[in-house]
Formats: structure tokens, C-alpha cells, sequence
């Protein structure tokens, strides 16, 4: 009897640690092309280009993109001649409002209307929305030429690589430059009236420092998801163990402290993804559009909408905070306690036979 009763406990904990740790696989869906015909994505974003700034940034950048497209056909990195291939399907349209980006803390899958046109890890970047645009640039440069050497991955890992460093050193110099009245940024910005210098020299510093604080966020979110999901396996061996000891009808110290120890990571591990990821997800949600026309953003740069596999990680933090006290009561219950040295539940079903016997 008390070895059923000790098997259902522990069916119990294993099917909601087996539970929670399966739930963390809809992470790894937006990282490959094939195989994973579905991208269960945190959030999705498309560009838009509502107000008058954001408008010419936007245009700005694709007649950038354009030439460079054109420079790439140009040096036949794609070895053809044929003059079709300088027609807008085949140029980098990383920054078009028809595609869809959908994002995950391993990778991102790019839609183009209905067709999804690929899927690919983004390393250690995380969900930063900057960084998934400037490695998409590579895999589209890329894409133009024809040589097997080309390798998509190798020339978006090589962008983002100059991305970063271009980013810190921008930043590290325009800290530095500030010290000499801002006397780079006059040069490079160019105006002739000191006050307007001044402040578009004020916005430039400001929108490095968004976007380096973007890339950090989201390598420290990312590496606390790797964390959580090991946390996650590691609760899910330590269940399994205890439900080895608990089938010889043992009682131990250590695996109970190490079930109560790795829970309670998990859960805090668990709480620090869902609260970041929430922050960062309003906080790209203040990049967009307003409905009303007459408050609308300057900077409104970004459609953003919330992805089936936000929802999975909340129904996923649900049963963790269900599984917590489960967890508690369970070790507390089958541990040694240190004023006692005998089994109470063995105790109980020796007096039980005894009484039977007399």
C-alpha cells in the first residue's frame, strides 16, 4: 500500500516536471528552414513607416540596401548576366512592410506574405529586433550569389559580428567625444546653427545608446532562458531520482534538498524570462502606430503583435507555480528529519502488522 501510494506521488511530479520541460521545445521551432513546418514565435513585427521621419528613414535604408544589391550583382557575385536579375525580387528586401518577422529567444523565421521564406538562429542576440534585421541584410546579400562557398549563415554571423563592434565603438566614442563639446558629431552631422548641432549630435547618442542597451538586454535574457531551460532538466533528473529512492522506501536529505533547491531556481529563472520578455514586448509595442492620428509617434517604426509561444511560456510559468509547493510538500515529507530516525509512514505499518498479529 505505501509503495502505490509513493508511486502516485511520484506519477504526479513527473508528468508535471515532464510537462513543463516539453514546453520549453516551442523555443527551438524558429530555428531551422526545414523539418519544423511551424514558428511558435514570442512576437511578430513587420516595418511600417507611418510618420514623416520614420517615413524617410525607411526609404533611406532601402535605397541604401538597393545599392548595395546592385553593387553585389555587379562584382557577379552571383555570376550572371542575364539583366532580370536586377529586378526587385532578387534585391535585399529586408525593410518591405510585407514581410513578417517572427521571433523567438534561438532564432526568427521571415515570412514574405503567405510563404515563409526561411528560418535561422540568431546566436546569442536573442529577440533583439535590431539584430535579426542587420543578419537578415547578410543572409539577403548572401542569397545573391550563386557560389556554394557563399554560405548564407557565415556572411549574417559576419554582419552582426560588425554590427556589434561598429555599435560599441560608436558608443565609446561619442562618451568620449561629449568631453570635447561634441566636436566629431558637429563635424559629421553638419549645421550651421550650434543649437541645432548640439541637439541632433544629442539624438545620434541617444539612439546608439537604445540600441546597444537592446543588444544587452537581450543576450542577458537570452543566456537566462538557457538557464532556465537547464534549470528545467535538471528538476525533471532530480524527480526521476527521487522517485528512485522512494521506490526502495527510503528516505534521504539530499535529494529532497536538491528537488527544493532547483525548483525554487527554476521558478525565479522562469519569473525573470516571462517579466523581461512582457517588458520588452510593450516596450516595442510604443514603436507603433497610434490610432489616433493626432497623437501619433514620430518614431512609429514597428506593427508588433504577440506570438503563440508567449502564451506557451505563460501556460508553462502557471504550472511551474502549480508544481512549487507540490514540490515543497513532497520533499518535506519523504526527507530525514534530524530529531527522527525512524520512517513515520514505516512506523505506522509496523504497528499496523503487529496489531493484526496480536
Amino acid at each position: 500500500m505505501l509503495v502505490f501510494k509513493r508511486f502516485i506521488v511520484w506519477t504526479i511530479l513527473f508528468s508535471i516536471t515532464a510537462t513543463q520541460f516539453l514546453l520549453y521545445l516551442p523555443n527551438f521551432s524558429c530555428i531551422v528552414s526545414t523539418g519544423v513546418p511551424l514558428c511558435m514565435a514570442q512576437f511578430n513585427f513587420s516595418i511600417v513607416g507611418t510618420s514623416a521621419i520614420t517615413r524617410d528613414f525607411i526609404d533611406s535604408i532601402r535605397e541604401f540596401l538597393r545599392l548595395i544589391s546592385y553593387l553585389a550583382l555587379d562584382m557577379k557575385w552571383s555570376g550572371a548576366t542575364n539583366p532580370k536579375i536586377y529586378s526587385e525580387k532578387n534585391l535585399v528586401d529586408t525593410f518591405d512592410a510585407d514581410n513578417l518577422y517572427k521571433v523567438n529567444f534561438f532564432g526568427y523565421c521571415k515570412k514574405n506574405g503567405n510563404n515563409r521564406a526561411y528560418c535561422v538562429q540568431n546566436a546569442d542576440s536573442g529577440m533583439d529586433v535590431l539584430g535579426v534585421l542587420v543578419r537578415d541584410v547578410g543572409i539577403q546579400l548572401a542569397k545573391l550569389s550563386s557560389s556554394p562557398a557563399n554560405n548564407t549563415k557565415v556572411l549574417g554571423d559576419s554582419l552582426m559580428l560588425t554590427y556589434h563592434l561598429t555599435l560599441s565603438s560608436l558608443r565609446k566614442f561619442l562618451r568620449g567625444d561629449r568631453r570635447n563639446s561634441n566636436a566629431f558629431s558637429k563635424i559629421l552631422l553638419g549645421a550651421d546653427d550650434t543649437n541645432t548641432d548640439n541637439e541632433r549630435a544629442s539624438q545620434y547618442g541617444k539612439g546608439v545608446e537604445i540600441a546597444y542597451a537592446l543588444k544587452i538586454f537581450n543576450k542577458v535574457l537570452f543566456y537566462v532562458q538557457v538557464c532556465e531551460i537547464a534549470s528545467s532538466f535538471l528538476c525533471l533528473a532530480t524527480v526521476i531520482g527521487f522517485g528512485l529512492v522512494l521506490t526502495f522506501g527510503k528516505r534521504h536529505r539530499s535529494l529532497p534538498f536538491l528537488l527544493k533547491t532547483i525548483s525554487s531556481i527554476l521558478i525565479i529563472g522562469a519569473t525573470l524570462t516571462l517579466l523581461g520578455s512582457t517588458f520588452y514586448f510593450f516596450s516595442l509595442k510604443l514603436l507603433e502606430p497610434s490610432h489616433d492620428h493626432s497623437q501619433s509617434s514620430d518614431w512609429a517604426l514597428l506593427e508588433v503583435t504577440i506570438g503563440s509561444g508567449f502564451i506557451i511560456c505563460c501556460a508553462r510559468y502557471l504550472l511551474q507555480l502549480f508544481f512549487l509547493p507540490i514540490a515543497f510538500l513532497t520533499a518535506n515529507h519523504y526527507s530525514v528529519r534530524k530529531n527522527s530516525k525512524h520512517d513515520p509512514e514505516e512506523s505506522s505499518s509496523n504497528s499496523l502488522a503487529k496489531s493484526e498479529i496480536m
